[in-house]
Parts: C-alpha cells; structure tokens; sequence
C-alpha cells in the first residue's frame, strides 16, 4: 500500500459536516495538503487533541484528488508551548501567510523547514520582530520575490550609507531625495537589526507581499498594526 507518512503541521481547519473536520496542513515531503479528518470532533476520535496548530505530527493520508482522507494524525515530539501572547498572534500570522501564500501541493522542503525553525523560535524566544522579519523575508527568496538589500537598480551599485533609496517592489531600490537611508538598508541586509531597519524591514516586506498578493486578506495583522 502507498504510504505518505511524513511530518507536518495544521495550517488552517474549519468544520466538515457534524463530526468531521477539514485540515490543511504544510507537509514535509508535500507542500501544502487538504484532508478531511472524519470523525475528528467526536470525543473518542483517534484524532482527538492532535489537530491543533502549531505542533509537529507525523500524518498519513490517502486518495488521489485535491482533498485527501488523513489516516494517521500523531504527535512526533513533546509540544512546547509560546513564552507570551504575542508570540502566539505571531505564529497565528505565520499560518495565516503560509496559508495564502503557499499553492496547494507546492512541494518545498526548504519552506516547510523555514517555517519549523520559526515556529520554534516563537516558542522559546521574545525577539518576535526579528523572528518575523527573517520569515517573511526567508519566505519571498524561496518563492522567487527575494528583495535585493545589496545594490540599487539603476546602476547595480552597492547601497551606500547616507544616501537616500525608493523602494519599487518590481525593480528594487533607486536613488531618490526621499526614502530608506542607505545604512538601515544595509542593515537589514546583513540580518543585523536595529529598531529603525525593524521598522523599514517590516514596511518593505508588507510592500512586497501586497504588490505581488494583492489580493491576501491576513487577519493576524490587525494585533501588529
């Protein structure tokens, strides 16, 4: 029999008739995976208390058609929950962009372990800004939309400190009277944040996923506005 037992983790779930569930998950080996749970809301389900965000499962699941049948739903290592509130509102937000961000069946074992990394660095550090700049900022390159911190577009110079960049999300940054100085540029650019390149950081990439995903609707941003 075919298997496709692989970790994962619960992206989204809404109610599927009285006692069943339908999950999407981000799968190791997979992508991104819709399954229904059948009988997943009954007490003595064998899924009970495992189709919770945020925890790593081991899953299995048949059939050939967009939604699958999930067979298997098992915790493969102790949960481990979130230091504070908005750790949690942040790993919230990070399902919610996977979620619209992800294709269905968009294979990628490097995004599944991006977001792994992330989720248990929300659990275990308060750096949450940092935490999500990185993601997000991780999240584009894989997808194919990486931001070019390095150079500007116009002459393909390294961005200098002091001098001031527009940034245009489909060509990168140009030299102008007004914009990003060079310095948080660079900063961001090297991973190395300051509470000025957090906040440009944060502004860019929100720039970025709106101009290429127009159409996403992310309702953990109202808790970071």
């Amino acid at each position: 029999m075919i298997t496709n037992l692989q970790q994962a983790y619960v992206i989204h779930s809404r109610p599927y008739k009285e006692t069943s569930l339908i999950v999407t998950f981000l799968t190791e080996n997979k992508g991104k995976i819709t399954a229904v749970a059948k009988g997943a809301k009954r007490k003595k389900s064998r899924f009970s208390g495992n189709l919770e965000p945020f925890q790593c499962l081991t899953i299995d699941y048949r059939g050939k058609s967009d939604l699958k049948s999930l067979v298997i739903a098992e915790p493969c290592e102790v949960f481990e929950d979130f230091s504070g509130s908005e750790n949690l509102y942040s790993a919230f937000y990070i399902n919610e962009l996977i979620n619209y961000l992800i294709a269905q069946a968009d294979e990628s074992i490097e995004i599944f372990n991006t977001y792994k990394k992330c989720i248990s660095n929300l659990k275990k550090d308060n750096s949450v800004e940092i935490i999500l700049r990185e993601f997000e900022l991780s999240i584009l390159t894989i997808l194919g939309y990486e931001i070019n911190f390095f150079s500007d577009y116009d002459g393909n110079e390294p961005i200098i400190s002091n001098l001031r960049y527009k940034y245009l999300p489909q060509s990168g940054f140009v030299k102008s009277e007004k914009g990003y100085d060079g310095k948080i540029l660079n900063e961001i650019n090297e991973r190395k944040f300051s509470k000025d390149s957090l906040r440009a950081c944060k502004e860019i990439n929100r720039t970025t996923i709106n101009y290429y995903f127009e159409e996403l609707n992310i309702k953990s941003r109202i808790f970071f506005k």
